[in-house]
């Protein structure tokens, strides 16, 4: 699991930051200003039991908006202007909006940067993968709902697991993502309307449910849940091995506390955590016992998955697995090519290391290549296939396939040392031809050429058109 150092407070006492009105501000956010909600009440006044139709003369209980400013307000996350009101239709800007949505997220707020205060917000998104180059010009213009719903996709790390389209005006894998979580929703005319601006309304629904959801922790394996119900018996035993385990503890490091891991809270050996689940930290033993408890979730996926397929398993084979899916998760099982390569049982040592090898990416909206965990994907295969559980990876190369239309799945293989190149996919486009691969150097790389060290190689093509 890549690491993200974390360090912040409640994510609640940082929406405060982001969301919560000065009574003398004249927009949504003001990075000058106090923000605080205590500006919109009197000294005798307690709004603690009060809600956000009394509090707001232009929240009425019937509004679609209610239920969400309500919960804000209550919890103090927002308040209002000096003359009452909620202001639900104004509009916020791309910075506000980039602000309030990471820190729902559970992001660690970013050191300022002078050019503008939102800047920094700006910068962690890129770095994160959240956002693509070019897709904010300027943090100062509104945020539309399209461009909100590619922020908090990426920032949860969401995907689009259903192919209907639920909105006639927009196929857009991130809006589709977040309305199957629940988070964002449409029109009554069946519209999502992308382009629209995002009200205060809208902003203060996308964090409710951003907050729902991380409360929630709905993850998609379910298996490292903090709040789920664990269903590990006390006297539970693993089949993985301790080589194994401490394998896993060396790569994955210890921490104490609990930091932002891309996309989870992680405390001890990798291990899934709630951000404040444990509040004076965690020791070496807790934290060696919670990675069993984890790993023994994880094995009960495996063995239902080679009983299913009749899929016999040597003691290194299984550490491997476990190795593996305790670093990505048990999806792979459902769908993948190291699954069918596992199925099928006919393999070559090429090809069952590439199918773990595309396994190496990091990053949402622009997955990139990991070199920390092609690294982590090599000493895995070295254990499934050698029982080689020590540092070495010099028995395999890295090929990276630069092909212009490439994706995750095909853009690198990896190749025993010594071996003959195969692509182990064909390159194909809609109006080119496909000619060749060349090296970094110019070369004609041919099927059968010796691979004896990692490159990266590119398609040739000729256009037809």
């Amino acid at each position: 699991m890549t690491r993200r150092l974390f360090s912040r407070l409640l994510v609640l006492l940082a929406l405060l930051g982001a969301l919560c009105l000065s009574a003398a501000a004249t927009s949504w956010y003001d990075d000058e200003t106090d923000l605080t909600s205590a500006d919109t009440t009197t000294d005798s006044e307690d709004f603690s039991d009060t809600d956000a139709a009394a509090a707001f003369s232009d929240v009425p209980a019937t509004q679609w908006y209610y239920e969400y400013v309500d919960k804000l307000y209550a919890s103090g996350v927002v308040g209002g202007f000096p003359d009452g009101t909620f202001r639900p239709q104004n509009n916020v800007t791309t910075g506000q909006a980039l602000k309030m949505i990471l820190l729902a997220a559970g992001y660690a707020e970013p050191d300022p940067v002078s050019s503008h205060w939102a800047r920094g917000y700006l910068n962690l998104a890129l770095a994160q993968s959240i956002l693509d180059r070019g897709d904010i010009t300027d943090l100062d213009v509104p945020m539309t709902r399209g461009m909100v719903a590619k922020v908090a996709a990426n920032a949860l790390g969401l995907r689009r697991t259903d192919n209907t389209n639920y909105f006639s005006d927009t196929d857009d894998n991130y809006v589709h993502a977040l309305n199957e979580y629940g988070i964002v929703g449409g029109y009554t005319d069946g519209t999502y309307r992308p382009n629209k601006q995002l009200t205060r309304a809208e902003i203060s629904a996308i964090v409710c449910r951003i907050q729902d959801f991380l409360g929630l922790d709905n993850v998609a394996d379910g298996k490292d849940d903090p709040d789920a119900e664990k269903n590990v018996p006390s006297d539970f035993k693993l089949r993985t091995t301790e080589q194994c385990i401490e394998y896993l503890k060396q790569a994955e490091g210890f921490s104490a506390t609990a930091f932002w891991d891309y996309q989870q809270y992680s405390i001890g050996y990798g291990s899934r955590c709630k951000l404040h689940q444990y509040p004076d930290g965690i020791t070496k033993e807790e934290a060696d016992k919670l990675l069993r408890e984890i790993l023994y979730e994880f094995e009960q996926d495996l063995d239902e998955f080679i009983k299913k397929n009749s899929i016999k398993l040597s003691d290194q084979e299984y550490d491997a697995l476990i190795a593996f899916t305790y670093n990505t998760g048990s999806e792979w099982m459902r769908s993948s090519r190291l699954a069918t390569l596992l199925i099928n049982g006919d393999y070559s040592d090429n090809e069952f290391a590439s199918a773990m090898g595309i396994w190496c990416h990091v990053g949402s909206s622009d997955p990139q290549i990991s070199s920390a965990l092609i690294t982590r994907r090599m000493r895995e295969v070295n254990i499934f296939l050698y029982g080689n559980y020590g540092k070495s990876g010099e028995t395999f190369c890295a090929v990276y396939f630069n092909t212009d239309i490439g994706s995750t799945d095909v853009d690198i293989a990896f190749y025993k040392k010594g071996s003959g190149f195969a692509p182990f996919f064909g390159a194909d486009a809609d109006d080119d031809e496909f000619l060749y691969w060349q090296t970094e150097d110019g070369d004609t790389l041919e099927e059968g050429d010796t691979i004896d060290e990692d490159m990266t190689v590119r398609a040739v093509w000729r256009y037809n058109g």
